[in-house]
């Protein structure tokens, strides 16, 4: 069965969805003070599940050499305690595992042995506290607006083309309404029927638009939505020159729309980090930075090399305190 071809407007929402997509997984980053590290081998490809599905988890695949995957997260059922049962995941392959059902009902003869998951076996991973996706109908909502918007604009810009109308004696073609529509839209020059015209042509002006307000107003729309669209989901646009200008209260006032959004991100994170570290899984320290800040983070990894710093330098010190200790202890001998 051939599949339907994609429309350019399917293809455009493709694409904007994605680009924003892109966008929310490289506001995230995590770092582990250990070489080998499931979460951090593993984060991109988390966060673009989280960011297009809302909820992900990770996999042991195999025990013996600690190999975490990602996988799609497609059941799960959660208790007034927060706690998780019933989950079910699925692999690239398609093929699915789940935990052993609550109310699970051995049957009686079995065509095939079911291998359940075994909960310790996956970690799960929520993008937010409401457990959606970040575009969630992004498509339906503002993209079909945007859409129109643009067509309108582009019809504007085609029928505002000079034209040369030509006042002729004869009929050139059909005089149907719809076949002059097409022409005008399509054609530079453009033919109008004059029965009252003597000569084949008596005469031809040039039709150009001046008035381009119409125009204007569409792309004033068209921004209108697009910034409530940036705003709805979190995507931050800070770039322009009278933005750079901005005074502190402004700039922190165009920041806080979004930072409530990016702290319920964060939370829910962490709670999967911290799980990790619970179980063992890596036995190093993980630092999540979420947020747009390049310097943001660059302050970050700064903190963590101070820390580490001090660790050494207090390492060093008790060092040297037992050292001198045992030289004392050393002295004492000596001198009985």
């Amino acid at each position: 069965m051939n599949q339907k071809k994609p429309t350019q407007k399917d293809l455009w929402k493709a694409q904007i969805l994605e680009f924003f997509h892109q966008y929310f997984i490289g506001i995230s980053n995590i770092e582990c003070s250990e070489e080998y590290c499931p979460l951090v081998d593993n984060w991109n490809d988390l966060e673009k599940k989280q960011t297009k599905k809302g909820q992900a988890a990770l996999y042991l695949i195999s025990k013996t050499d600690n190999k975490w995957i990602p996988v799609n997260l497609i059941n799960y059922e959660e208790n007034d305690l927060g706690e998780y049962s019933n989950l079910e995941i699925q692999l690239k392959s398609g093929k699915t595992y789940r935990t052993k059902p609550d109310n699970y009902v051995k049957p009686e003869n079995p065509e095939k042995k079911e291998i359940f998951l075994k909960p310790e076996e996956v970690i799960l991973f929520f993008n937010n506290s409401t457990h959606t996706p970040n575009l969630l109908d992004a498509e339906t909502i503002y993209l079909e607006d945007l859409w129109d918007i643009k067509e309108k604009i582009k019809w504007d810009q085609k029928a505002s083309k000079k034209k040369i109308i030509n006042w002729v004696e004869q009929k050139v073609d059909d005089e149907d309404k719809a076949y002059k529509i097409d022409q005008w839209e399509n054609d530079y020059i453009f033919n109008i029927h004059n029965p009252d015209i003597t000569n084949e042509i008596k005469a031809h002006e040039v039709y150009q638009a001046h008035n381009q307000k119409e125009r204007e107003q569409l792309w004033t729309d068209h921004d209108k939505v697009f910034s409530e669209l940036r705003r709805v989901y979190g995507i931050r646009h800070l770039t322009s020159k009278k933005e750079e200008r901005q005074n502190n209260p402004e700039i922190e006032l165009n920041e806080a729309q979004f930072i409530a959004l990016e702290r319920d991100k964060r939370r829910e994170r962490e709670k999967s980090i911290r799980e990790v570290e619970e179980r063992e899984i890596c036995p190093g320290e993980h630092i999540l930075t979420y947020g747009t800040s390049y310097e943001q983070r660059e302050e970050k990894a700064l903190e963590v090399k101070e820390i580490k710093e001090q660790e050494e330098q207090e390492e060093n010190k008790k060092s040297e305190q037992s050292e001198q200790e045992k030289q004392i202890l050393v002295k004492k001998d000596h001198d009985k």
